[in-house]
């Protein structure tokens, strides 16, 4: 057989098993199974939708008094120390500390505030109450804090005069109010003829902010967290009252 025979039986041979790969060797062509389709995507299937965490509350815009104009008088002051109590701090570092949070805390809400002192100063009685006048003030708010004999006393006390007007007595109230809603002990409205609720027309209250006299009020007092709780307190009782 020559070289070229061989060749072409070689070829022959190799296309018939080719063709028996397909066809199954000698048998009829078999049809092959369709391909699948073409993966398009390579995303996983959604799953199934989690529940979402309900928002939580919104904080209540604030109430605005708008033209108001408060009068906020930091009991004691320079050489009148006020009550010293059983605490590390005086009660005219307290009040201060307080007036000023309430002063801040009334302008948010539009007020105009004055502060009779804005520092360690001596105002006398009269000379507080006449800025109460002189401002023709919506209210005057005299800030202090309390100090008794019998240790045990707690609890703010918001004062007014013996023949307080309508409007003192219903500032009182609300400022009473505020005290409760925030959790702060109170002994309620009080009646007294303190000078600076009696010297001047306007209307007037005087908070005493809790005892020094007792060791846990006084080392609360002391605190710039227990301040803001009582001057925020002091605030929306304002705020109610002149928004009413």
């Amino acid at each position: 057989m020559g070289t070229s025979s061989a060749a072409r039986m070689a070829a022959a041979v190799a296309g018939g098993c080719l063709l028996g790969v397909f066809s199954g060797c000698g048998g009829a062509p078999r049809t092959l199974a369709p391909l699948p389709p073409p993966i398009l995507s390579t995303k996983a299937p959604p799953g199934p939708t989690l529940p979402t965490e309900p928002p939580g509350p919104q904080p209540k815009p604030l109430r605005r008094i708008p033209g108001a104009k408060i009068v906020i008088d930091a009991g004691h002051g320079g050489l009148d120390p006020g009550a010293l109590g059983v605490g590390p701090v005086p009660e005219k570092r307290i009040t201060l500390a307080i007036a000023r949070e309430v002063a801040r805390r009334l302008r948010e809400r539009g007020a105009t505030v004055v502060m009779v002192r804005d520092g360690d100063t001596f105002v006398t009685l009269d000379g507080r109450a006449a800025v109460a006048d002189r401002q023709r003030a919506d209210l005057f708010v005299s800030i202090h804090a309390d100090s008794a004999k019998r240790a045990s006393a707690t609890g703010a006390t918001v004062y007014v005069s013996r023949r307080a007007s309508p409007q003192s007595l219903a500032a009182a109230q609300r400022i009473v109010e505020a005290f409760r809603a925030g959790g702060i002990e109170t002994r309620g409205v009080g009646r007294a003829n303190y000078r600076v609720l009696v010297a001047h027309s306007r209307p007037g209250v005087l908070v005493e902010c809790g005892f020094l006299s007792n060791a846990g009020e006084a080392r609360r007092l002391s605190t710039a967290a227990y301040q803001a709780r009582v001057a925020e307190a002091i605030a929306d009782g304002i705020v109610a009252y002149v928004a009413r």
